[in-house]
């Protein structure tokens, strides 16, 4: 290959800018596949995992073990094939694009489309034999990185090692981040001597088994040439983010900083923030793409340059009518979806740990604090104790509260005394200790109701006995729910007190949850869905959402349908909730869309976002 007369990255970035158009086609083209092909696919793999376990749905646990199942593993494979093949039917799309114009000076989508329709079968087996080589070269390495994870980092509680960094997290960072460095230079190394497989099989006809040797083969001696090149379009794309994103964050301050407190005009500005974002999202990516293909096109050095566009199988149309046509529907069913939100305006708040993002969390000062703040309900995590007290803390430990290594269930409240579980926080709180569930059940009587976290960590004894004698103890048998990840202890806790409202608590899950036997559901934001509340409302079960602490957010998922807001900052959700009761419909939308395009609006750092 005449290396002389390759592109160059900026011309290459030219040439991409001049096919812009006929390259946003491919892109959107790229965008209804996925829509068509792979929502379809994760249903059909839902219900396998669902059938296979004999619930109506999946939660947390459930999903880790369906994944790592020899069924599940084969099934995420499969997604993971559908997606890259996709993926690789996009880049085929500028490829014949790029080639049509090199050929003729014409630059349409159509001669181009005519060249890939033909051969996407054969890009298929390509997909998924680009993951089987990646999987195998990847594999090895990430399961020594999960054997170095589980042998130095399980001795304590995650969220310990997540917030503290101690010196045996950061060796084993340092460990893991070198194993993957090398996993990373050699999955580099084969990358780039794949780089021209695709061209040869779409435009030279290479069976899809042969031409990763073949393209090895082509690249030989080559593959530093390519590598600098594609540091250079890496940079040059770089650049572009980075300037649209600069771009964005500008216009984010400008139009939406100074609106975070007043929901009517924060609509307003989002909206003009989402059309410009959204317009230079799509062109900058498309830019880079097609740069990129145009680059791998020119190290194949245009195979393909006498092919003229075949003859189109007849089943290729109505495949493509079909996945537009299966694309309308989900977009229709989802304006639908829109145009069904519901505003509560009775949504209830539910101080998560108190008021965690004012006080140190599960103490008695967040607890005070959240019942000031006229909050509905005080959420709170409940353990066992050595000596069978039931205490309020989150995590199995005290090192990411303290700095103690001691583990809950072989600590006695005589140790607990002693530990300062408030001064992480601020001085102010070094007086804080570990609260027991009567002291907060006895404060918040006849202030606020609570809710309370069965905490499971493998050693409580008889943990949702003594809740229910405490509860009667306290007098609160009537302003109580329970909630536990685990769905085996709500269905335990039913069991010993039906009377009581218990639900799952959730951060993932699959199939119809809302058909699990419990009175109400407590996950997290991205799982909330329109019909995961409407489900949840036709069956008359509240749906409460973690963990919320900004005013899109929780305008957002009170938007979805969400009854309850599970968040650290309950004077906040309040103040919400009421600015929401004088919005239009209209205003609440685009506050959605807001939502849904990722503007952050969280502007304090929440030590823990765990429910």
């Amino acid at each position: 290959m005449d290396s002389s007369k390759s592109i160059g990255v900026y011309e290459a970035y030219g040439l991409a800018w001049r096919l812009k158009w006929p390259f946003l086609l491919s892109n959107l083209m790229f965008n209804v596949m996925v829509t068509a092909f792979v929502a379809p696919l994760m249903a059909l793999v839902v219900r396998l995992a669902i059938s296979l376990s004999g619930n109506p749905a999946l939660s947390d646990f459930d999903i880790a073990f369906f994944l790592l199942s020899p069924v599940g593993f084969g099934a995420f494979l499969l997604v993971i094939s559908l997606v890259i093949a996709l993926s690789v039917m996009n880049s085929a799309f500028m490829m014949a694009v790029a080639l049509h114009d090199r050929k003729t000076g014409e630059h349409r989508f159509q001669e181009g489309l005519l060249l890939v329709l033909p051969h996407l079968p054969k890009i298929a087996i390509f997909g998924a034999l680009l993951v089987l080589r990646v999987l195998v070269i990847t594999l090895p390495f990430l399961i020594a990185a999960a054997l170095i994870y589980k042998f130095r980092l399980t001795e304590f509680d995650i969220n310990y090692y997540l917030t503290e960094h101690p010196p045996e997290f950061m060796v084993s960072v340092a460990l893991i981040g070198a194993i993957l460095a090398v996993m990373a230079l050699i999955l580099l190394r084969r990358l780039l001597g794949w780089a021209v497989a695709l061209p040869m099989v779409i435009f030279d006809g290479v069976k899809p088994r042969d031409s990763f040797a073949q393209s090895e083969l082509r690249m030989e001696g080559n593959r530093r040439l390519l590598f600098v090149r594609l540091i250079g379009w890496a940079i040059s794309a770089s650049i572009g983010l980075a300037i649209a994103f600069a771009i964005v964050n500008w216009m984010a301050e400008w139009l939406i900083g100074g609106a975070a407190q007043d929901l009517g005009m924060l609509a307003r500005m989002l909206l003009i923030f989402g059309l410009v974002w959204s317009a230079l999202n799509l062109l900058i990516t498309t830019i880079i793409n097609g740069a990129l293909c145009i680059m791998l096109m020119d190290e194949a050095d245009w195979p393909g340059k006498a092919a003229t566009p075949a003859e189109t199988p007849g089943w290729v149309m109505p495949a493509l009518i079909g996945a537009i046509v299966i694309t309308g529907g989900v977009m229709l069913g989802a304006v639908m979806n829109l145009n069904g939100l519901k505003t509560l305006q009775d949504a209830e708040v539910i101080a998560h740990r108190g008021a965690a993002g004012a006080r140190p969390e599960n103490t008695m000062a967040s607890i005070e604090k959240a019942l000031e703040d006229k909050t509905d309900w005080v959420e709170i995590d409940v353990q066992e104790t050595a000596d069978g007290e039931v205490v309020v803390i989150h995590d199995s430990d005290f090192m990411k509260i303290s700095g103690v290594d001691l583990k809950i269930w072989d600590a006695t409240m005589a140790d607990l005394e002693d530990i300062d579980i408030g001064s992480w926080y601020g001085s102010d709180y070094a007086d804080q200790r570990t609260p027991t569930l009567l002291e907060v059940l006895e404060t918040a009587k006849g202030r606020s109701k609570v809710l309370i976290e069965l905490k499971y960590y493998g050693h409580d004894v008889m943990l949702e006995q003594r809740v229910s004698d405490i509860v009667d103890a306290a007098g609160m048998a009537d302003s109580v729910k329970i909630m536990s990840l685990k769905y085996d202890a709500v269905q335990k806790m039913k069991a010993l007190r039906p009377e009581w409202e218990s639900g799952l608590l959730a951060s993932a899950s699959v199939g119809r949850v809302w058909e699990l036997d419990t009175d109400f559901l407590a996950v997290n934001k991205a799982m909330l869905t329109p019909r995961l509340a409407r489900e949840m409302k036709e069956r008359d079960k509240d749906l409460y959402v973690w963990t919320v602490n900004d005013p899109l957010s929780m305008s957002h998922v009170l938007s979805l349908g969400a009854t309850g807001l599970i968040t650290d900052e309950p004077a906040m959700a309040r103040d919400v909730i009421r600015q929401r009761a004088a919005l239009s419909n209209t205003e609440r939308l685009i506050l959605t869309l807001g939502s849904l395009m990722g503007v952050d609006m969280e502007q304090k750092v929440y030590r823990d976002d765990s429910p």
